[in-house]
């Protein structure tokens, strides 16, 4: 069967359409949605296959000056001067050997994010391959900075600079490792997203449609009741 206007049903109101009517559509073309479906799913498998896994662990590092400070401009130049002197490659060459780290110094820096966390605090995240190297890597940063604090109290910062006392608020823990959770959500999210792009790709098809499979595809693209079809034999007959 032909339509009569050679349009489908694209210049008609889509907010017109009803649930049973989508159904409708993405059953007929439901070979397009399972493609669509199965492409993602497999690109997900594919990705999750080759992509490193990445834990999060945090620790959190408290230092308090010794003197009092008048402001925020006064603290903000008493933690940079904190940092100044704590964090040299010394330190950080330590850190990788507290952490066991095996890889190169380069990727230890980017995996390690150390923030302030309010106005004399410290926030440690490292990120790993595996829950138990990120929580060893954020405690050892956390330590040491903590132990290298107490030994420059000692010296008064070889200058006479503002003193300072320094601990650990809270040590990172290996975070939750759930691969099949994940997985599952991933898997989840990828059919979700195939059905929608599939279905809205078989909407998309069927309203320039030009041709009528049933009635039901009459009843579509008329927005009225078909009460009978009349196949059209003009193929055969040219044949």
């Amino acid at each position: 069967m032909r339509s009569t206007n050679g349009q489908g049903w694209q210049r008609e109101q889509w907010d017109d359409l009803s649930l049973s009517d989508v159904l409708y559509v993405l059953w007929g073309r439901r070979s397009l949605v399972a493609w669509a479906v199965l492409v993602l799913v497999l690109a997900v498998v594919l990705f999750s296959m080759f992509r490193e896994p990445v834990y999060t662990a945090e620790a959190t590092v408290v230092v308090q000056p010794r003197e009092e400070l008048s402001g925020g401009g006064e603290s903000d130049a008493f933690m940079e001067e904190i940092l100044g002197e704590v964090v040299t490659d010394d330190f950080l060459r330590d850190v990788r050997r507290e952490a066991s780290w095996d890889g190169g110094s380069e990727e230890f820096e980017d995996r390690l994010a150390v923030t302030r966390d309010g106005r004399y605090g410290l926030r440690v995240r490292f990120s790993g391959s595996e829950p138990g190297e990120a929580a060893r890597a954020a405690n050892a940063y956390a330590t040491l900075f903590v132990q290298k604090i107490e030994r420059l109290n000692d010296e008064r910062f070889a200058g006479g600079a503002l003193a300072a006392d320094a601990s650990v608020g809270r040590r990172a823990v290996p975070p939750a490792d759930w691969p099949k959770l994940r997985s599952l959500l991933y898997a989840v999210g990828a059919i979700g997203t195939g059905v929608f792009l599939g279905g809205a790709a078989a909407l998309l098809l069927e309203g320039r449609s030009r041709s009528w499979r049933d009635a039901r595809d009459a009843e579509l693209t008329l927005r009225a009741p078909v009460l009978g079809v009349i196949p059209d034999y003009s193929v055969e007959r040219e044949d």
